[in-house]
């Protein structure tokens, strides 16, 4: 399939404004992430895609120095001044630029299973550059499965109802936006998304984000019950999704297999149960156990990444491993 071609549009220099140190590499690229085709990297760059309402935006971003991060920006449409105001807020919020690491680090150090973490993943901030519908999407396509399953049932969709871009000599998928899932029915996301009992839930999650905005679910505090208003999402569900879109540093979303690093590493045990971990978690870092979580996790995969850094000269069998995958 040939891409779409994205046109530079913008180019964007974001100041770290929160305390603490900042690592470019380390807060866009974590190593436990499977690949989606959204995102690459290699060591000095990192490529993304954004939706903005109709407008796909592909952003090519580097480190100036350790407290700039440098964005060129690329679309397909329009660019007007309040999408610049709104990707650049996007990408801040995304990558934590405005986020305090002083009071973690100085809680972590005290702890001897962080020591290891913290010198390796240095300045490492939270990244969830997804908005809420895609922080929904991916929410339910972990439930109860695999991380291959998971990877597997992305991938489809993206292929059968996302774009297919390419831009600063990067090809990548963008998402889909709820409206333009809205009118996918269950028996397609059953039968050709293989989404299994999911294809039932999904197009509640696309009509629910439809009908309400970022801005509409801006109070962090309503967002649980928010979307528990979704047919089919409980509280577990909702509670994962609230924490991811609120980024809150205490909330700590526990599954089987972090659940099991966070046990060995903490507690010197194999497993342990989630409202004992959780507590633990909480008086050792009051406030910032979700980050803590997060420093343990990635170096559990620093050293086998589930989709490592390319190298410079990977690019072109990148992009065409994914136009002959979209075809």
């Amino acid at each position: 399939m040939k891409p779409r071609h994205l046109n530079h549009t913008d180019t964007l220099q974001l100041p770290v404004t929160g305390k603490g140190p900042f690592s470019f590499r380390h807060t866009l690229w974590k190593p436990s992430h499977f690949g989606t085709g959204l995102e690459v990297h290699t060591a000095t760059h990192s490529w993304r895609t954004f939706r903005l309402d109709h407008l796909v935006v592909g952003v090519r971003m580097s480190a100036e120095n350790d407290r700039l991060l440098v964005a060129d920006v690329f679309t397909d449409g329009h660019y007007e001044p309040e999408h610049r105001e709104r990707i650049a807020q996007r990408l801040i919020t995304s990558y934590g630029l405005d986020e305090d690491l002083d009071e973690f680090t100085e809680l972590a150090s005290q702890v001897p299973a962080m020591q290891e973490p913290l010198d390796t993943l240095a300045g490492m901030r939270q990244s969830c550059p997804e908005d809420h519908f895609e922080i929904a999407v991916i929410s339910l396509l972990l439930q109860n499965v695999t991380i291959s399953r998971t990877t597997q049932m992305t991938r489809n969709l993206l292929t059968h109802h996302g774009k297919l871009v390419h831009f600063a000599g990067v090809t990548l998928r963008a998402w889909f936006t709820a409206a333009e899932l809205a009118g996918v029915t269950p028996e397609t996301l059953k039968e050709q998304d293989r989404l299994g009992y999911r294809a039932r839930t999904l197009p509640h999650f696309a009509a629910f984000f439809r009908d309400h905005t970022t801005q509409d679910l801006a109070d962090e505090e309503t967002l649980v019950d928010r979307f528990q208003q979704i047919k089919g999402v409980g509280p577990y569900t909702a509670a994962v999704m609230a924490s991811h879109s609120s980024r809150n540093p205490s909330v700590v979303g526990l599954d089987v297999w972090n659940r099991k690093i966070l046990a060995r590493r903490l507690l010197g045990a194999e497993d342990a149960a989630p409202e004992d971990l959780q507590r633990h978690m909480k008086e050792l870092f009051p406030g910032h156990a979700g980050t803590a979580a997060l420093y343990l996790v990635e170096h559990e995969f620093i050293r086998s990444p589930v989709a490592p850094l390319l190298a410079a000269d990977a690019l072109d069998v990148w992009n065409q491993t994914l136009e002959t995958s979209a075809a």
